[in-house]
């Protein structure tokens, strides 16, 4: 079955429904078109032709009270074997006016500039982008699912921007920092063997960025909770000016607990820090 997606048409209706697994359900976008809606992808078995469409909406985490950072994204994905391809989909809450209005002493304390782009929810599997763009700040993409795989996609944040307890593997992806801050806060639970990992990916970004302001993964335990262990790994990949040639930074939970990424599993090829300007 082939639905084809009229523009301004609600997403969250038309994501709703599913395929089979023999006979998956074909959505097609408008061509370039832009849906300015805060969608959620319930169904199954589909395959959504973007067509270089844009997604975008601008939540963010504490708007309201109990309003979290998965609550802020703006397409949240809780289907099965769900495939996406030439789709963006951003989040443009103004978080260079938000950092602006708290002052300097409090940022690292501070919540509400989490923004998020996609959220793949725990309950989802088998969730495949190609040759999509998800745009942000603080936490972009924040893949929580068992399973999901980015080739060819274009990731963009500063602060956090690729994390979450997902097996997700990246192959031959752009990942821009748009600001100072950190590419990537796994929380693998401890008995998955693997995490985030990157295939041959580029690692660069904006003109404003400084050099070796950026580290490519820290630890994060949510909420302090027990059985814990992120994981990162980076395969030929290349590493812009702005990676900190620590490569990893430390996180503290909120029960104020300091994880160290010698505690983690931080790996990184010698092809990768071959290309460490």
């Amino acid at each position: 079955m082939i639905i084809n997606v009229k523009e301004g048409q609600n997403l969250t209706e038309v994501f709703s429904q599913s395929g089979s697994s023999n006979d998956p359900l074909f959505i097609v976008l408008p061509h370039k078109a832009v849906f300015r809606q805060k969608v959620r992808c319930t169904g199954s078995n589909m395959v959504v032709m973007g067509n270089s469409a844009t997604i975008v909406w601008n939540d963010h985490n504490g708007q309201t009270p109990g309003f979290g950072t998965a609550d802020s994204a703006s397409l949240t994905i809780s289907g099965n074997n769900v495939f996406f391809t030439d789709l963006k989909v951003e989040n443009d809450f103004d978080y260079i006016a938000g950092r602006k209005s708290i002052p300097a002493g409090e940022l690292k304390t501070v919540m509400g500039l989490q923004a998020v782009a996609v959220f793949t929810a725990p309950e989802a599997d088998l969730v495949s982008f190609d040759n999509c763009t998800f745009k942000s700040h603080q936490d972009t993409l924040f893949t929580d699912c068992a399973r999901s795989l980015f080739v060819n996609c274009t990731i963009e944040g500063c602060v956090d921007f690729i994390f979450g307890s997902s097996y997700a593997d990246f192959h031959n992806c752009t990942v821009i920092s748009n600001g100072t801050g950190f590419v990537t806060a796994p929380s693998t639970p401890e008995d998955r063997e693997n995490g985030i990992s990157f295939f041959d990916c580029n690692f660069t970004c904006t003109e404003e960025v400084g050099d070796k302001s950026v580290f490519l993964a820290r630890p994060w335990h949510p909420g302090g909770k027990p059985g814990v262990n992120p994981f990162a790994f980076f395969s030929g990949c290349r590493l812009g000016r702005h990676i900190s040639p620590t490569l990893w930074a430390s996180m503290m939970d909120t029960l104020r607990r300091m994880h160290k990424p010698e505690e983690s599993r931080f790996i990184i090829d010698q092809d990768t820090l071959s290309t460490l300007k």
